[in-house]
């Protein structure tokens, strides 16, 4: 649940894109830009993959388990992949959630990175700040800022211009097992602040500033992820049991549109939730527009809020359909699917993925039960 909190979070602050009025949406398996092409403001997309060799005048956004970026975007790049291979320019910010990252290119300003791991080859370059939650990191290139979050391994052969706050290890354990560690041809010209277990393997001559190491303080909450585990079950099941009840031709509706667009509901969910605060914020700031604003972001909280069930609610018909138990209560139905989906939204490292891609869905399925209407 802290993940999924962590993610939206993540969404508000760093999904924030340069408006533009002229735009491009790609919606294919197999997305290319050439590299003659040059795309006017900012590219929206949604694929298998997305190949840019060329050049895109304004921010690129979109979803795709492959990306990579051999070209140049004038913008920024805000994406969700299982892969993400930047080996061209990004002039604005990277903001990525994403399983692997590979830099080889240069980012003009920061990166905001969510996922498992991120490499930034011997040759690339990050003009501003490096902010990561991973649970690798291995720096080779230059950062012209500061870097900053958590990476339960990290290895910096490269160069920081500014300072290093790392946390490797939040929880007090008996033994440790993550690692910080600085090659021979790393440079912090600023200070290092780390929490840690472990002491970070380094020269006197790496850190030109101050060290600063603090040992993790929090006990081990694993029985208290569990108990969060259960409770979200058990009310979950009580809201889809609800919504089944009260609105059962409306859930209907909902499961045959995510069977019948399946894909198509990617680019429309990804919008509405990397958008949405943004849409929400120009409304408020005039003043006669303020409560449809207010209004809409509780409905739009809502609908997140919803979408997981939903999909929980569609994932036991599927599996008492794989069984070929179909005829079976509702109410097992229902209780099977949401105890297999938010046990799955509850895993570590992974369960934020499957959480983002059901809220992504839901929220393309009611896009298209508004557009219907």
């Amino acid at each position: 649940m802290k993940k999924f909190i962590y993610l939206l979070a993540f969404s508000f602050l760093f999904f924030v894109p340069n408006m533009s009025q002229a735009y491009v949406i790609k919606s294919a398996d197999f997305i290319y830009v050439a590299k003659d092409e040059v795309i006017e403001g900012n590219l929206y997309f949604s694929g298998k993959s997305i190949n840019i060799e060329g050049q895109v005048l304004g921010d690129v956004i979109g979803i795709a388990p492959n990306i990579q970026i051999n070209g140049q975007i004038k913008g920024d790049l805000i994406s969700v992949s299982q892969n993400l291979i930047i080996n061209g320019q990004i002039d604005g910010n990277l903001r990525a959630v994403s399983s692997v990252n590979n830099i080889n290119g240069s980012v003009g300003k920061n990166i905001n990175f969510l996922g498992e791991t991120i490499i930034l080859g011997k040759d690339s370059f990050v003009g501003q700040d490096l902010l990561i939650k991973t649970i690798g990191l291995e720096l080779n290139g230059k950062i012209g800022g500061s870097v900053h979050g958590g990476s339960y391994n990290s290895l910096i052969n490269g160069q920081v211009e500014k300072n290093i706050n790392l946390v490797t290890d939040n929880i007090k354990r008996k033994k440790y097992s993550s690692s910080l560690e600085f090659g021979e041809s790393a440079i912090v010209s600023g200070n290092l602040e780390y929490k840690s277990g472990n002491p970070a393997k380094l020269k006197d001559e790496v850190v030109k500033g101050k060290t600063t190491h603090r040992l993790p303080e929090k006990q081990n909450q694993s029985t208290n992820k569990t108990s969060k585990t259960i409770y979200l079950i058990l009310s979950s099941f009580l809201v889809a049991i609800l919504l089944n009840k009260l609105f059962k031709n409306k859930v209907d509706k909902f499961k045959k549109i995510i069977l019948e667009k399946k894909q198509n509901l990617i680019l429309p969910g990804s919008i509405i939730l990397l958008l949405g605060p943004i849409a929400f914020f120009l409304i408020a700031i005039t003043i006669i527009a303020f409560p449809v604003a207010l209004i809409s972001l509780v409905i739009w909280l809502l609908a997140i809020f919803l979408s997981r069930i939903l999909i929980a609610i569609l994932v036991g018909d599927y599996i008492f359909k794989l069984i070929k138990k179909e005829k079976i209560s509702d109410y097992l139905k229902i209780l099977g699917g949401v105890f297999v989906s938010f046990l799955i939204f509850s895993l570590s490292f992974v369960g934020w993925f499957f959480s983002l891609i059901s809220i992504i869905v839901g929220l393309g399925a009611f896009y298209f039960i508004i557009k219907n209407k």
